[in-house]
């Protein structure tokens, strides 16, 4: 126990103390008045020795209690204090941990999560800082923080036990890492004195923090604590094991264009190799399962396994799903989503001297926009004007325009490939590359070619038919777009008439119109943000969270949506209201890397300090002088008891008497 205010515990004894005694020490002066009787004699002969100060004094109940109220008064001047939990007074800030590992469920927490462990033990915080009643300070403050991917202000500063639990309630699970930086700047910020009514407060005053959290924290270096206290309440256990899928990803096969091959990396966090069952699903269909060993982790790194599906074809957007079958801790990171966007529409230029047949073919295919130039206004056209695809028809095109090509007829100026000449003898085609996009479902065996292009293709292009005498179709890449030639004329040839044609056309202008664009929508991380754009400005659309929660959400001016920042992983969608309904998705990748290992820390480093997690309420000095105040009037009330029921309410008569003093 230690006192705050000794000296003037010490100088206030000395002032009542003595003055109380000599109350009881003082002689009284008494009359000389006459008597009728002798009997009188004894009680003022021991009124006289017992108001002799050079007497002992006599057991006096009444002098013992007025002392102890005294001496209690005194003591709450002195305000003493002892170590113990921490209680009200001061500053604290709850610091609440609701990133991704937060939402693992071990076994010693009956079903519940961490977070939800959490939020008990910082409501029993807020009962022990502000628990009410008579002896109660009310000079503490509280403030609550939650962070995970940022942070955020829950509850200011308050003494109201009442809006802190009700903060507490509002803190929703996120899925993104755990950084403390930002929570401990505006810990810092907030703790600075704007009351200008009271200068003498200092500018500054730290706060004590409590942290709820398994300790995860991936922003540790660099932090110090300046002048604040902290108290670490470690939340989880050691004994969870997890496993995760830590990456997936999909792409086409070189020898199988037409296909998607879906591939995923695998981790496990625990100490053993566990067996596990992989699932593959396409729009919510199964498509695949597998069953897999993963090797244990091994100093702090998970142990990995690469797994790949087999390819399959997929012509449509789909949604791609790998999950893994079976209980684990933590179960938000037991999938992941990939997302196929459907093909967009195309915005096609044919450049062609007014014949009508490709024109008329190339408009129904459903095309955004079909523009139509002859091969002089093509040499005139706008330079910064582009088009997804660019064909030509019987012209020779201009390979620096930087746009996906299709020739017809005339060959095009490029140094990969070297031509000998038109040659006048007709050929027939032998052979196809079926696996390429551009020539499936396309039947060749009846096509026959009246003349064509002697050409000598390089090393990097590739020859997607050839003839009995050269190669007719031929596809490369050069100045960062792709291009497809047919070395003769269509129209001198038996193509025309056949309906292969018509499905080389498709798959040529389909594929090149695509082949810039991502296999897969780009995948999100907590904390991002979303941009979708509608149909129209101010239009209504609803947001559908992983959770199955919703939100309605409006465009801005310019078709534009914002979501987030989002906080939890997994398949978010925006659907909107209009005559089309359109259901756009996005994909959010749960951190597997960081918040996968899920085994708490027994103690964090700030700086130089390490803070050992601790289990119980945080110590601090519990303040003893209100209850010195409260004894002190439960005292004098008993002593105001002890002397009523002493007087009895007994009045003694008053007489007109003469007597001699003795």
């Amino acid at each position: 126990m230690s006192l705050l205010t000794p000296w003037s515990g010490f100088f206030l004894l000395l002032g009542v103390v003595p003055p109380l005694l000599l109350l009881y020490f003082l002689k009284l002066r008494r009359k000389t008045l006459p008597v009728s009787s002798t009997l009188l004699w004894f009680s003022s002969t021991a009124d006289l020795q017992a108001n002799s100060p050079f007497q002992r004094l006599r057991r006096n109940i009444l002098l013992l209690l007025q002392l102890i109220i005294l001496l209690l008064l005194v003591l709450a001047i002195m305000q003493p204090r002892m170590e113990g939990p921490r209680g009200a007074g001061g500053r604290t800030v709850l610091l609440i941990d609701r990133s991704g590992s937060m939402t693992a469920t071990d076994e010693s927490l009956s079903g519940l999560s961490r977070l939800d462990e959490a939020l008990e033990e910082a409501r029993t915080t807020v009962d022990r800082l502000h628990p009410g009643g008579l002896f109660a300070s009310g000079d503490g403050e509280t403030m609550i923080i939650s962070f995970g991917e940022s942070a955020e202000i829950v509850q200011p500063f308050t003494n109201s036990r009442a809006q802190l639990l009700a903060a507490i309630d509002r803190i929703e699970p996120s899925h993104g890492t755990s950084r403390l930086t930002e929570a401990l700047q505006l810990a810092r910020v907030y703790s600075i004195n704007t009351d200008p009514d009271n200068p003498d407060t200092p500018a500054i005053v730290p706060a004590h923090l409590e942290l709820f959290s398994d300790g995860r924290l991936i922003d540790l270096d660099g932090q110090v604590l300046r002048g604040e206290t902290l108290t670490f309440h470690r939340i989880g256990d050691d004994q969870s094991a997890n496993l995760s899928v830590l990456q997936l990803a999909a792409d086409r096969p070189w020898e199988s264009p037409a296909e998607i091959e879906v591939f995923c990396s695998l981790g496990n966090f625990s100490g053993q190799a566990r067996r596990v069952d992989v699932q593959l699903s396409v729009d919510g269909v199964v498509r695949s399962i597998q069953e897999v060993e993963i090797s244990a982790a091994q100093d702090n790194l998970p142990g990995r396994r690469s797994l790949v599906f087999t390819p399959f074809r997929l012509s449509r957007g789909a949604v791609i799903e790998v999950a893994l079958l079976g209980d684990d801790a933590l179960s938000t990171d037991d999938t992941a989503v990939l997302i196929v966007p459907p093909p967009r529409q195309l915005e096609v230029l044919l450049v062609s001297e007014d014949r009508q047949l490709m024109s008329r073919l190339l408009g129904g295919f459903g095309l955004s926009k079909l523009d139509v130039m002859t091969p002089g206004q093509w040499s005139q056209r706008d330079p910064l004007e582009t088009w997804d695809v660019v064909v030509f028809e019987g012209s020779s095109p201009d390979m620096t325009a930087r746009m996906p090509t299709l020739t017809l007829g005339s060959s095009p100026s490029s140094d990969l490939l070297k031509v000998y000449g038109r040659q006048d003898e007709s050929q027939v085609a032998l052979q196809a590359m079926e696996s390429h996009p551009v020539m499936e479902h396309v039947d060749v065996n009846s096509l026959f070619v009246q003349e064509s292009d002697s050409i000598q293709p390089s090393e990097s292009v590739e020859v997607l038919l050839e003839g009995d005498r050269s190669p007719l179709v031929l596809s490369w890449e050069e100045n960062g777009s792709v291009h497809v030639h047919v070395a003769f004329d269509p129209i001198q040839s038996t193509w025309p008439y056949d309906p292969s044609f018509v499905a080389f056309l498709y798959n040529a202008i389909d594929w090149l119109g695509h082949s810039n664009e991502a296999l897969v929508q780009q995948q999100s991380m907590p904390g991002s943000m979303l941009n979708v754009r509608v149909a129209a400005g101010g239009q209504e659309a609803r947001w559908i969270r992983p959770d199955g929660s919703s939100r309605l959400v409006v465009a801005d001016a310019e078709g534009l949506v914002s979501l987030g920042p989002v906080d939890l992983s997994g398949l978010h969608v925006l659907r909107t209201d209009g005559d089309e309904g359109l259901s756009m998705r996005r994909s959010v990748l749960f951190p597997s890397i960081h918040e996968s290992g899920i085994r708490p820390a027994d103690s964090i480093t700030l700086g130089q300090e390490s803070v050992v997690a601790t289990s119980g309420a945080a110590r601090g000095y519990v303040p003893l002088w209100p209850w010195a105040i409260g004894a002190s009037l439960l005292i004098l009330m008993l002593e105001w008891w002890i002397w009523s029921s002493r007087m009895g309410g007994r009045r003694m008569p008053v007489k007109s008497i003469t007597a001699a003093s003795p």
